[in-house]
């Protein structure tokens, strides 16, 4: 429910926005960029790291470097979609007397953006994005005195858990952008172009699935096993990213 009524007043908040534009201008532009991105991300997953902390376990590092890529598109310089995703590039590998274990964090964000147009700080483009992001996050764990007997496979004694939680969340961001160049083709009014912006925003954990045991990628062959008493997974955090984008713009004139 809450997130039915979030995503219905963004929906109003962006509509509003798109009717309240100046229509005396005919000359309408279209971009579309791909763009790669590097910055800095703040994700402490809380309950997850006190729970293995708790249990003597190394916890894992809460900031991180991250790498990404993306792609956008905006109709009359204003209205725009995109979806992008970033990879943590802080160590996820961890051991202990007993088990080798590791975390790996997966989620893809895809929503709308609104690009002011403000002729003062014109060779600067300052605009909001609003995403709704989903993915898992799953923790790996391999005993290091692997059971190697076939009869005691046979019987059921694991080596692996393969535990993940599925994750739904919004994804907030201001972002700034700087136009580096641009070069239009006259005869057809398709040009490219290159820019660089600074993203800064929060990723804000909503949903968290209950915790399962990959038995086997195949759901057919066996379903997934719930784990109760598992803590969250909260993918909740704070980051601050470059993105270099290369894309195509075009104009036309009603």
């Amino acid at each position: 429910m809450k997130i039915t009524i979030l995503i219905c007043s963004l929906v109003l908040v962006f509509s509003s926005a798109l009717f309240a534009q100046d229509t005396s201008s005919q000359e309408k532009i279209y971009f579309t960029d791909f763009y790669i991105s590097a910055g800095y991300k703040n994700q402490p997953y809380t309950d997850l790291n006190n729970y293995l902390s708790g249990q003597g376990y190394q916890t894992f590092e809460k900031q991180t470097a991250t790498l990404g890529a993306g792609i956008s598109y905006v109709a009359m310089s204003r209205l725009g979609f995109f979806a992008e995703a970033d990879f943590n590039l802080n160590k996820k590998r961890f051991s202990n007397d007993f088990v080798n274990y590791r975390y790996l964090p997966i989620h893809v964000t895809a929503g709308l953006q609104y690009h002011w147009k403000n002729s003062l700080t014109k060779d600067w483009r300052f605009y909001p994005k609003v995403g709704i992001y989903y993915g898992t996050t799953s923790l790996d764990l391999i005993a290091k005195d692997l059971n190697t007997d076939f009869n005691e496979n046979l019987l059921g004694n694991m080596n692996t858990s393969f535990l993940y939680q599925r994750n739904l969340g919004l994804n907030l961001s201001l972002n700034a952008d700087k136009l580096l160049g641009a070069f239009l083709k006259p005869t057809t009014q398709i040009g490219v172009y290159s820019r660089m912006g600074l993203q800064v925003g929060y990723m804000l954990n909503i949903y968290s699935s209950v915790t399962k045991l990959r038995r086997n990628f195949s759901p057919d062959l066996r379903k997934d096993l719930i784990i109760s008493n598992a803590p969250a997974f909260d993918p909740s955090a704070f980051y601050v990213k470059l993105n270099f984008a290369i894309g195509k713009f075009e104009k036309s004139s009603d």
